[in-house]
């Protein structure tokens, strides 16, 4: 179980603080330097506009029926080698439902809630706020930021810092909410790349930030003919977790495998992993993309039910603190995409819990307005019993469920970026 928060001595620093204090302090002392060098100062303002209409199942108590809206603004500002972003970021979740939030675990939230009377939720937060410092070969950056591990398309066990839930509409660095940490990536010889993570996290909610609740890990990235290599060590929450990622070409499609090994502080050892396959295909003589990927997870029940009370502490401390998104321990996603114009694109998918034998179904419509406007129109629809691995898990008491995920609905989302 997570540890109890510990007691913060009168007057002692907060790690938090400190974080982000010396990210504005360098910011402020490095921008003049870089400026005088670079001799001029650029900048670039842009953001995203996003309306949404969403309409869930009876079943669903989440309330995530209704409207919703967002707005991102990105400030960036270049000085030679050195950089900064910002982004900040205003949404009003459709009905009662909280927002994506920021990354559990993050030292400051940077975020505030208003709720109206009517029990409607308006949130905003600093979703990015970094400064960087790039050379030939080695790039440095400081702040909150997005980073991706893996390959998985749907399902990420090698994403360690902040992976995307298999269920999500809408996916990406750009989506994805900002993690806290220090990030060094080295350019090799060869094409090959070595990154370095540092992310600061609290050992509880409202605890202070310690070095054994922190997670400190390195990936390696190389090409070997046609062979794409991954590995990855860290040490995580006191965990120590390794990765090897495989891809390459297989006739027409492109394989890719992916091996999570995590020791557990009391010595035990979960495996998780992925395996897919994904080619292009001619559809009613269109363009497409098909793709199949399998997921174990190391952490997962067999059968894919068990009440709250009786989920393993491993597995309910990831959920809570969203590293996985499923108590399931075998599933399959199959998908599809057809490109029926240069502006339409049809998707289809399933996430399938294979113990269970229920899943998720969702078919998506995007069709591109113009260079800088989208509209999409998707729908998705629960297959089997609620509380059966990818929808949650049954209540203590028997009498109900927990499904986190939509029990079905449609949604409806307009963006602009500018």
């Amino acid at each position: 179980m997570r540890p109890a928060p510990q007691a913060r001595r009168p007057g002692a620093p907060r790690a938090a603080a400190v974080f982000m204090a010396f990210t504005a302090g360098l910011a402020l002392a490095l921008a003049p330097t870089a400026a005088a060098r670079a001799g001029a100062f650029s900048g670039n303002l842009s953001g995203d506009l996003e309306l949404g209409l969403q309409g869930a199942a009876a079943a669903d108590a989440a309330g995530r029926d209704g409207l919703s809206g967002s707005l991102r603004l990105r400030w960036e500002r270049r000085w030679g080698d050195f950089e900064a972003e910002l982004h900040y970021l205003l949404s009003a979740p459709a009905g009662s439902a909280a927002g994506s939030g920021t990354v559990p675990g993050n030292p400051l939230a940077l975020s505030w809630t208003h709720v109206t009377a009517g029990g409607r939720r308006l949130e905003q937060r600093i979703d990015r706020l970094s400064i960087g410092w790039s050379r030939p070969g080695f790039v440095l950056r400081i702040g909150r930021q997005a980073l991706t591990w893996g390959t998985g398309t749907v399902f990420h066990p090698m994403d360690i810092v902040s992976p995307s839930p298999p269920a999500a509409t809408a996916t990406g660095n750009d989506f994805k909410p900002g993690t806290d940490m220090i990030y060094a990536q080295f350019l090799l010889r060869g094409g090959a790349d070595l990154e370095l993570v540092a992310v600061p996290r609290r050992i509880a909610p409202g605890g202070p930030v310690t070095a054994a609740a922190s997670t400190f890990a390195l990936r390696y990235r190389a090409q070997r003919g046609a062979l794409d290599t991954e590995l990855v060590l860290a040490r995580s929450r006191g965990e120590l977790i390794a990765g090897l990622g495989l891809s390459g070409a297989l006739g027409g499609a492109v394989w890719k495998l992916e091996l999570v090994p995590v020791r557990l502080g009391d010595g035990r050892l979960r495996t998780s992993g992925l395996a897919g396959i994904g080619t292009g295909a001619t559809l009613v003589g269109r363009p497409a993309f098909l793709f199949a990927e399998f997921h174990r997870n190391g952490f997962g029940v067999a059968g894919g039910r068990a009440a709250p009370d009786a989920l393993p502490p491993e597995l309910a401390e990831r959920l809570a603190r969203g590293q996985v998104f499923t108590p399931a321990r075998n599933s399959l996603a199959l998908g599809a995409t057809l490109s029926w114009s240069p502006l339409v694109e049809l998707s289809a998918g399933t996430v399938l819990d294979l113990d269970a034998r229920s899943g998720l179904a969702s078919l998506e419509l995007g069709w591109s307005l113009s260079d800088n406007a989208e509209l999409t129109l998707g729908a998705q629809r629960s297959v089997g019993r609620c509380g059966s691995g990818i929808f949650g898990v049954p209540s203590a008491s028997g009498a109900g469920t927990v499904c986190p995920a939509p029990a079905g609905g449609f949604y409806l989302r307009f963006r602009q970026h500018f």
